[in-house]
């Protein structure tokens, strides 16, 4: 599950390395041909499937699944509903479809004492307790159209509309049962602590939405440091009220192989634990179990970029283990191929990868110019919409780039969008601790240390600052030609904010603000080859339809089968996006909700759809043979 990479650490971007590696038909599965069995090549050339498809650089990712016999279970357990993940997703289902009158079990492979989900960010889109912050409502519908925009309508409408219309609903789910005086000590809420002009940000055609709760320990009443993730602990009360609706937790139980009747339907899955094997009889499961970054070899079989970038980059590509993130290790996409189901097609987008050194970012005090090793800017630096600058890989190594920001940075602040790249400072007590390290900053070569988005904890990052551009040039390591044209180049970027215009690179001008006020402050770093990652967290998974029902290549239903949360495609395209920080762990949250709700109340009904769909599929493929050659005629 690749819990051996922190989210820290694998920010500080150390040098990742993969297979150089083509998978491209390593896609499909084999149908099953009993209970407990994966298909042979007969039955996987039936469906379509191509057997020998898990190959990558030689190397199997794939594999074939176990087959696991009746005399090896040792427990036997019937339910309603399997929900295989007790992440973020799988907690929420479990929870709404117990409460619901649904009989569930829940098979999580961490152990209760130690179990923790990833992140802490939670987009919602009008959640009551974000209004309640004097927020005013979203227009949900321009919140749908921005999700889709920035997939380019690549994404599944009905997921898009869903995060848009019932994200906030969820929030609101989840804090329902969690004690206020937990709530009050870990929120924190992104927005401006002075107001702002408007609800909705738009910079550059990218628009971006206030909403997201953080749920950090900012107090460090946990005792694992200030402002650690503590969304662990406010979901914990999900997990307990679920316990209290009959909900039934497989703690420390690694799920191995769903099970599937001659049809091919999926009635269960069976678990390993410290006793030995655990099969769970169900009318539905859902896959609930994370991403494939924690998997290197699935990483470079299936997002092309990753790969591709270490390719062109000269990275060593021999070995996969240095392509894991800080995710899952994929077992549950693995477990669906091998049932039949597709992986959503390409381009595969995964959270944070590929984008070299990125841009030396002056995160404490907002969104700023950006000056290469000639002094001169060279993009729009107003885009800086989370993992979008790809280009920046592609760039020469050993490039110095700067960010320069100046007394203004709280003026600034208010016109930033709610992007995880621009300020941290949008909340109240991130505002209070960069003002007082601001305050108290260390004039010159040495820097001083300030808070900033770098991941989870009371992280910081060295600032330079001084009375004059001129000194923090040299401060930032420019010299001669290179001197000269950054001085030269703030003067003329001056002179068009003046006068309200970027006529070099169209950055909008409500962030055209002048470097004019002292002090003045600056980051640096250089572009480096040597670091491709693979992504904190991959972000595609298996083809479903709105009903969460996972497809076969043949455009049937896998019935009994369900997928939300990062096993679920159709959410993001390319790369993950921040129309609001923490939209990753929201749509999951609602999904997880959402997928409960719906199969506790429609599961009769969804496996009558199966049977529909798989008849009107047989039907198209009767009426495709009776074609004459060339198609029917124009």
């Amino acid at each position: 599950m690749g819990m051996g990479v922190s989210r820290r650490n694998f920010l500080k971007g150390a040098a990742l390395a993969g297979v150089g590696a083509t998978a491209a038909t390593a896609l499909a599965a084999c149908s099953p041909k009993s209970a407990d069995t994966t298909a042979t090549a007969e039955t996987a050339n039936a469906s379509g499937a191509t057997p020998d498809s898990s190959t990558a650089h030689g190397q199997s990712w794939l594999g074939e699944a176990p087959e696991i016999a009746d005399a090896d279970i040792v427990e036997t357990i019937d339910t309603e509903l399997l929900v295989v993940g007790g992440g973020q997703s799988g907690v929420i289902a479990a929870r709404k479809a117990a409460e619901l009158g649904m009989k569930v079990v829940v098979m999580e492979m961490q152990p209760e004492d130690t179990w923790s989900p990833n992140g802490c960010d939670m987009g919602t889109v009008n959640a009551q307790a974000y209004l309640e912050t004097g927020a005013e409502p979203l227009d949900e519908m321009q919140v749908m159209n921005e999700w889709q925009l920035r997939t380019y309508c690549r994404s599944m409408p009905s997921i898009a509309k869903m995060y848009a219309t019932r994200s906030g609903e969820c929030a609101d789910y989840v804090r329902s049962i969690v004690p206020a005086e937990k709530l009050d000590a870990y929120s924190v809420y992104y927005s401006f602590p002075d107001g702002r002009d408007s609800v909705a940000a738009n910079h550059s055609g990218y628009t971006s939405f206030p909403g997201t709760i953080s749920y950090r320990d900012w107090n460090n009443d946990l005792g694992a440091g200030q402002n650690q993730p503590a969304f662990g602990d406010v979901l914990k009360y999900s997990i307990e009220d679920s316990k209290a609706n009959g909900a039934q937790w497989l703690f420390a139980t690694t799920a191995t192989v769903l099970v599937q009747n001659e049809n091919g339907d999926v009635t269960g899955c069976i678990g390993k634990n410290e006793s030995g094997y655990v099969k769970v009889n169900a009318k539905a499961v859902l896959m609930a179990a994370g991403d494939f970054s924690g998997n290197g070899e699935m990483v470079l079989a299936l997002n092309d970029e990753v790969r591709e970038l270490a390719e062109i980059s000269g990275i060593d590509t021999s070995d996969p283990s240095g392509f894991r993130g800080m995710g899952r290790d994929g077992s549950g996409i693995k477990m669906m191929l091998w049932a039949g189901a597709m992986m959503e097609p390409g381009p595969r987008a995964a959270m944070n990868f590929g984008n070299g050194m990125g841009v030396p970012g002056v995160t404490a005090v907002g969104n700023y110019p950006v000056f290469g090793s000639d002094g001169r800017r060279f993009y729009n630096d107003a885009q800086l919409q989370f993992g979008g600058l790809g280009f920046m890989a592609r760039r020469w190594p050993g490039e110095q780039m700067c960010c320069i920001a100046d007394g203004k940075w709280a003026e600034n602040i208010r016109k930033q969008g709610y992007e995880h790249n621009m300020s941290s400072t949008t909340c109240a007590r991130e505002w209070d601790l960069v003002t007082e390290q601001l305050n108290n900053m260390t004039m010159g070569p040495d820097g001083f240390e300030v808070y900033g988005f770098t991941g989870f904890g009371m992280n910081t990052s060295t600032m330079y600052a001084a009375e004059t551009l001129d000194e923090l040039a040299d401060i930032l390591g420019y010299e001669g030609k290179a001197k000269q044209g950054l001085l030269d180049e703030i003067a003329h970027y001056n002179e068009m904010c003046a006068a309200g215009k970027d006529t070099d690179w169209g950055r909008d001008a409500d962030l055209m603000y002048a470097l004019d006020t002292p002090p003045f402050f600056g980051v640096s770093g250089k572009t480096s080859k040597n670091r491709v990652a693979s992504g904190m967290v991959q972000m595609s998974g298996v083809l479903v339809n709105d009903r969460f029902q996972v497809r076969r290549s043949d455009e049937t239903i896998i019935k009994g089968l369900y997928a939300c949360g990062n096993d679920c495609g159709g959410r993001y395209a390319i790369q993950y996006h921040t129309l609001m920080a923490g939209n990753s762990l929201g749509v999951a949250s609602t999904q997880g909700m959402v997928a409960g709700e719906h199969i506790a109340t429609m599961l009769n009904d969804d496996l009558a759809y199966a049977d529909t769909q798989a008849e009107v599929v047989a039907q198209l493929a009767e009426e495709a043979k009776n074609q004459p050659a060339g198609g029917p005629p124009m």
